[in-house]
């Protein structure tokens, strides 16, 4: 059985157990499900995982959501974020699951690491105060913003992957020949009527700058001077890291566990698990499976603490879990319509004026 296909599996048969779960607790409450709101929720969860789907995030989103529609107690909002968005994060996972592009060791222990912390940190998170909820919450938003703020400029370790042009460019001026290399630049951009196999020969590598000047060395020590179109990527490919081991691998898991801990208070995983993956020095392809991965395992793991514990929002949960798998399903068979990097400003403004918000009101307590 190869990676994927115990992926898909593992993550439905948990995905079953989880729903079970809920469905058992919401038949036992059914007094929750009264009172209005249902239109600002079904709204919330599909747009919320509309912009997760295509990688800005739920959490924050969803967050500021309840604060100004005032559709979520603060004291139940780190769990309703987690159970809510359960579902429809796995699956994404489940959708995005042919994108895997790492050495299965360092997926499977990254994951672990996630779903340990989150296990630890909803335990932690569901005997909190409101003051500590509401201030947590506000941090969360503050940590978030900046780090979309330094994704958005392509700051510290999130470098902008190279177009292209640039690539061919780059491996030209240091003296590698290049057999129809506009050729591979025009059905990399345009690569959309392809058949499978040749999209897989005419894909972008996704390469940094960094990544290149330290892969050129390597290519010409192998002796590898001469390229053409049909493997170009390949051979970019085959020399990107993908995997860890030694000390950076037990670094990978035990940043991977506060991570997933700090999920728990709605620190949402994946832009701070982008950081980490590009930081430990993996290709950016590599981070896809590990934040998806990391996120489809730990929240079961977490939510089903915060179901345990009675400390989320059962109506709430139920609407956006339902309008959220609309909203991924919308996200993945339509490509990103809006300007993402104006989608992300405007949520990062929200984001820093909700986390005021928190910390106001907490101060009040």
């Amino acid at each position: 059985m190869n990676l994927v296909r115990f992926m898909q599996i593992a993550i439905c048969l948990y995905a079953l157990f989880f729903a079970v779960i809920l469905i058992t607790d919401c038949l036992k409450h059914k007094s929750d499900f009264t009172g209005n709101k249902f239109f600002y929720l079904a709204f919330i969860g599909f747009f919320s995982d509309l912009l997760d789907t295509w990688g800005i995030g739920s959490f924050a989103t969803c967050q500021a959501a309840f604060k100004f529609t005032n559709s979520c107690p603060d004291e139940k909002m780190p769990g309703t974020l987690n159970v809510a968005h359960t579902l429809p994060t796995i699956a994404e996972f489940l959708l995005f699951l042919h994108l895997i592009k790492i050495e299965g060791t360092t997926l499977v222990f990254l994951i672990g690491g996630a779903v340990i912390g989150a296990i630890y940190g909803a335990s932690i998170v569901s005997k909190w105060s409101l003051k500590i909820i509401r201030t947590a919450l506000g941090f969360a938003l503050v940590v978030l913003a900046v780090i979309l703020s330094l994704k958005l400029a392509h700051i510290g370790p999130f470098e902008k992957p190279l177009s292209p042009e640039t690539i061919v460019n780059k491996l030209i001026t240091n003296g590698f020949s290049i057999e129809n290399s506009k050729e591979w630049i025009y059905l990399i951009e345009n690569n959309q009527n392809l058949s499978n196999t040749e999209k897989e020969i005419y894909t972008n590598p996704s390469i940094t700058m960094s990544e290149l000047n330290s892969l050129i060395p390597r290519l010409k020590s192998e002796g590898i001077s001469s390229l053409n179109a049909r493997n170009l990527t390949s051979v970019i490919s085959n020399h990107l890291t993908y995997g860890l081991d030694g000390y950076k691998l037990i670094l990978g898991i035990l940043i991977n566990t506060l991570l997933g801990a700090l999920m728990t208070i709605g620190v949402g995983l994946y832009a701070p698990c982008m950081a980490m993956v590009s930081a430990l020095g993996l290709n950016v392809a590599a981070a896809f499976p590990v934040m998806m991965g990391s996120c489809a395992f730990l929240m079961p793991s977490a939510s089903i603490q915060f179901i345990q514990s009675g400390k989320y929002d059962r109506k709430a949960a139920v609407i956006i879990t339902i309008f959220g798998l609309i909203g991924v399903f919308v996200a993945y068979k339509v490509a990103a319509a809006l300007p993402i990097n104006i989608l992300t400003a405007i949520v990062i403004c929200v984001m820093l004026y909700t986390a005021f918000t928190f910390f106001k009101d907490a101060k009040r307590l």
